[in-house]
């Protein structure tokens, strides 16, 4: 892999490429992901999914790549691997994660532990666009629309309320980390300006200046009070994504065009073909969160 190609599947993807784009995607070096696996058991000794590997007849199973919001906005795709000629599709990543994508349809179940099936292969779930391009099942077509932009989680019996959601602060410890935490005083400010006319709710999972967070809960937990919301406020964090993937109204505070993900772009526009409910507040520099969080009050008035 080179840092050129790598640069150059961004570009396609930014410009709906996708099938381009994202068969060049797989030039990053699968092999040095994370998986935090063991080395002695069966799902260490399965396969890794690279373009040109037959599944037939394999247990599939989905590992996560990268952060949080990465594997909400892929396990869109998650549904469409029963298309696959597969005997199985399961889902192994972070524990906190694994019961919201195993509510997708198409999943058959999720490993407890890292014993699996076998004969397995594993996919990484931002390498998911690439093994449905290689099988001709791939839903998106170049230049047209994102597959599930309008939502792919919905959970029954959630009654909807006029809260919103506010998420300030993300441990990420990504590249653009600094983007992703407002500063304390201005985060408390935006809260007690906000809770004038609204009822809001904590997103956090870390105990904060509001009444209550979300410590202990699981993502589908989590999941699950966003959909019932009425808006979100949140910085580019897990958070934002799952609202978006809710279909639920949500203000992304996502800052200068240099600190955003590729499919953040182009950036004349506060719109994201990924999410139809999200709308990106920018602004510059990306630390003027004070002009950031004006912007998101004026939004929730109108």
């Amino acid at each position: 892999m080179s840092q050129r190609d790598l640069d150059r599947a961004y570009g396609l993807l930014k410009e709906a490429q996708w099938s381009k784009g994202f068969n060049l995607y797989e030039c990053r070096e699968i092999r040095k992901v994370k998986f935090a696996l063991g080395m002695k058991t069966p799902l260490s000794r399965s396969i890794i999914w690279e373009p040109g590997y037959d599944v037939r007849d394999r247990h599939l199973i989905v590992t996560n790549e990268q952060g949080v919001g990465d594997t909400i906005m892929f396990s869109r795709f998650i549904p469409l691997l029963k298309k696959l000629p597969v005997k199985s599709v399961s889902v192994y990543m972070q524990k906190p994660l694994m019961n919201l994508i195993a509510s997708l349809d198409g999943v058959d179940g999720v490993l407890a532990d890292e014993n699996c099936q076998v004969p397995a292969m594993r996919v990484k779930v931002m390498s998911i666009p690439a093994l449905l391009l290689q099988y001709n099942l791939f839903p998106m077509d170049d230049g047209g629309p994102v597959y599930g932009s309008a939502g792919y989680f919905k959970f029954k019996g959630v009654k909807k309320t006029s809260q919103i959601g506010f998420c300030w602060y993300s441990d990420n410890d990504s590249w653009n980390a600094s983007a992703k935490v407002i500063p304390r005083n201005l985060a408390e400010k935006f809260y007690n300006q906000l809770t004038k006319k609204h009822k809001v709710v904590s997103l956090q999972i870390q105990p904060d200046f509001m009444p209550e967070n979300l410590d202990g809960r699981s993502w589908l937990e989590t999941a699950k009070k966003i959909q019932s919301l009425k808006a979100v406020v949140t910085v580019d964090t897990g958070v934002a994504h799952l609202a978006g993937a809710l279909g639920v109204r949500t203000l992304n505070l996502v800052g200068s065009a240099s600190k955003t993900g590729w499919f953040y772009l182009p950036t004349g526009t506060d719109k994201t073909t990924w999410y139809d409910s999200m709308e990106l507040i920018r602004y510059e520099p990306y630390t003027n969160w004070e002009a950031g969080l004006d912007e998101a009050l004026k939004r929730l008035c109108r």
